[in-house]
């Protein structure tokens, strides 16, 4: 499945005057990707509602149905999952931001910048990004990995979570480790980073290891279990989309 060409979505007619009403949202690679809000009275609403999804794309046959964000987690190619969930972020944004924070006056696109400035105070909303943690603990030849309690993501996770006012990386690192397994780490190192649109939440990677005792005392209001791995131990996770599954594998294949 791939995400529609203007074109093609044009001669449907699910969305009348699409041209007129796309946004610009960026560029990949020279091609343009545009955003359509839908409005009372279009085709594509009425197929939406049909279907209880959110958004569209070609299905390989010619006709066009509608997925959910989740989707896009699972959707090949990769840079069009991309595309698409970081679309469904600047629309959530957008939506969110409809009225001034300080004063209730409507807000438009600025002209100069990707923000919304207030029509009457000059307020400027900026796209929402909120920074977080992902650690890969590890013990000599073994990977820490948990699961989710009550998400619809039911595999194996490192230990993440959102940076609070006032810390450094490396102090959520630490912080974020002892809630959530009672663990202390030392020789924490930045891996990379990553922007994950599905939590419109900007992902900085850390290595850390163990630092004394490895009884895990879990949060079980966060998590559903916690565990040692050895590298043969770690499934295969050939997904590329997420950082997290990219640190696994690259403990397990000792390319780290």
């Amino acid at each position: 499945m791939e995400l529609p060409a203007a074109a093609q979505l044009e001669e449907t007619g699910l969305i009348p005057g699409l041209s007129a009403r796309a946004e610009y949202l960026f560029s990949i690679d020279e091609i343009p990707y545009f955003m359509v809000r839908s409005a009372e009275g279009d085709p594509a609403l009425k197929l939406a509602e049909e279907e209880n999804q959110e958004t569209f794309q070609e299905d390989g046959s010619g006709k066009f149905s509608f997925q959910g964000p989740a989707y896009f987690r699972i959707m090949q190619p990769e840079y069009q999952a991309f595309a698409a969930i970081t679309a469904v972020q600047l629309f959530r944004w957008k939506e969110s931001r409809k009225f001034c924070g300080c004063c209730g006056s409507r807000t438009e696109d600025s002209r100069t910048e990707r923000a919304l400035v207030c029509t009457k105070c000059g307020h400027t909303e900026y796209p929402k990004i909120c920074p977080a943690v992902i650690v890969a603990v590890t013990d000599g030849d073994r990977l820490l990995m948990s699961r989710y309690k009550g998400r619809a993501y039911r595999g194996y996770a490192l230990i993440a979570g959102f940076v609070e006012i006032g810390e450094t990386f490396e102090e959520t690192v630490r912080r974020e480790v002892m809630e959530e397994v009672g663990l202390k780490v030392k020789n924490i190192r930045y891996y990379k980073s990553q922007p994950w649109a599905f939590t419109d939440t900007e992902m900085i990677g850390f290595f850390a290891e163990l630092d004394g005792d490895d009884a895990i005392r879990l949060q079980e209001d966060e998590l559903s279990e916690a565990g040692w791995y050895r590298r043969d131990e770690i499934p295969e996770d050939v997904s590329s989309i997420s950082v997290g599954s990219e640190m696994k594998m690259a403990f397990k294949h000792q390319r780290i």
